[in-house]
């Protein structure tokens, strides 16, 4: 079975690996210059002192997530950036000015916060070293986090006095960190990097309760990183899912939990690791969607930037039948990650207000296997994780022309 962060390696084709090289990351992103590498963003000689699993912090809710009965007549605001490129100045003007039209940084990210940030990077460098030449863009073009919206994140919380900034992903391979250009970026800003997949810095995985789960299990296995932050930030890109219809911020927490333990579900143990979280999928995909709705209650978001510039339709990633790249030119951002992803169904195509299988939820939606399920994003808003009622959204165009005009 097939997931964000979970396709069965054996499934992967022996190909030749197309690197992307360090000098033609640093090219395109522009991290050469002096305003970005400096003394002051060091690397700390120590960043992880010892920790245990009773210095963990109790969820924080996003200040924007409300149910919507006590959402009264007001709205949560999306802002919304139309534009066709990642260059580097283009993307930092537009998600300035998105952040500024959704009231700035400083209700979630304090002096000297720890922020984490979660990249999406299904899948592994096996299927994303196949892409330039099957589908002619590469990887972060098509269904990965672009690293440089990874950049421009990390440097605005930075500069709204972030003291820390870690990375956070559960990958599959050391290229796929190394080789696309984000352990550029980390290095250059100064942040750290944690592979959700391991332990470190703990010696073991924590077990985090959930309040009266809406899913399979009373408790997930967490990386003791994910519950020692102040703000919580989702970077996925905006594209349909072979399990639960779509995939943004929310999904994305699917990648959070190791696969050795929820390749094959053991209670804390860990077992053999598979290239899926199939554990995950055992109940059937209404289960599913409620099991990452509950992953998401545990670990808030904070804030989300769903990239739909470029990305992908048919699924998640080149395993999916009919999968292939697509275009909408728009980043979706917000503080409620349920207003966020239901604004970001909505420019892909699908109305994020459907029935239980109907839509992008339904069994007929995708050209391959897929079942169907439960509107989640309804399920998040009874649940009171955030609003998905496009009726109560209130989408700002926070969108920035960078383009320069030479006068003769």
């Amino acid at each position: 079975m097939n997931e964000e962060n979970g396709c069965p390696q054996a499934q992967m084709e022996e190909e030749d690996n197309k690197h992307i090289s360090r000098r033609r990351f640093v090219s395109a992103v522009g991290l050469t210059t002096a305003a970005v590498v400096t003394s002051a963003c060091s690397k700390k000689s120590n960043p992880f002192a010892p920790s245990s699993e009773s210095q963990l912090k109790d969820p924080v809710a996003p200040p924007s997530g409300k149910t919507a009965e006590s959402n009264g007549n007001g709205s949560v605001k999306v802002a919304t950036n139309t534009f066709s490129t990642y260059e580097y100045s283009a993307l930092r003007a537009n998600i300035e000015s998105a952040v500024d039209k959704i009231g700035g940084l400083g209700d979630i990210c304090k002096p000297g916060d720890t922020v984490g940030i979660k990249l999406n990077m299904t899948g592994g460098s096996a299927n994303a070293d196949k892409c330039p030449r099957r589908y002619g863009v590469d990887a972060t073009e098509l269904f990965w986090t672009h690293p440089t919206i990874l950049r421009v994140c990390l440097e605005l919380f930075k500069d709204a006095g972030a003291g820390r900034l870690i990375v956070m992903e559960a990958i599959y391979d050391q290229k796929s960190y190394a080789g696309y250009g984000y352990a550029d970026v980390v290095d250059a800003i100064g942040a750290e990097f944690v592979n959700l997949n391991g332990k470190s810095p703990h010696s073991e995985f924590v077990k985090v309760d959930v309040p009266n789960p809406l899913g399979r299990w009373e408790h997930y296995y967490h990386n003791g990183a994910l519950h020692e932050l102040d703000c919580f930030v989702s970077l996925p890109k905006a594209k349909r899912h072979y399990g639960a219809g779509v995939t943004h911020s929310l999904k994305n927490m699917v990648g959070s939990i190791p696969l050795s333990i929820y390749t094959n579900y053991n209670n804390g143990q860990e077992g053999n690791e598979g290239g899926s979280r199939q554990s995950m999928h055992e109940q059937g995909m209404p289960t599913l969607v409620r099991n990452f709705l509950d992953i998401c209650r545990i670990r808030p978001i904070h804030f989300a930037i769903n990239d739909a510039i470029q990305t992908a339709d048919n699924g998640e990633g080149p395993w999916n039948t009919g999968f292939e790249p697509a275009r909408y030119d728009k980043l979706i951002i917000g503080k409620d990650p349920v207003a966020v992803d239901s604004i970001s169904t909505q420019v892909i195509g699908w109305d994020p207000m459907v029935g239980d299988f109907e839509g992008c939820f339904a069994s007929g939606s995708l050209p391959g296997n897929f079942s169907g399920t439960d509107n989640y994003l309804r399920l998040a808003q009874e649940a009171g994780m955030g609003i998905y009622d496009v009726n109560q959204i209130d989408v700002i165009d926070a969108s920035i022309d960078t383009r320069v005009v030479v006068r003769g």
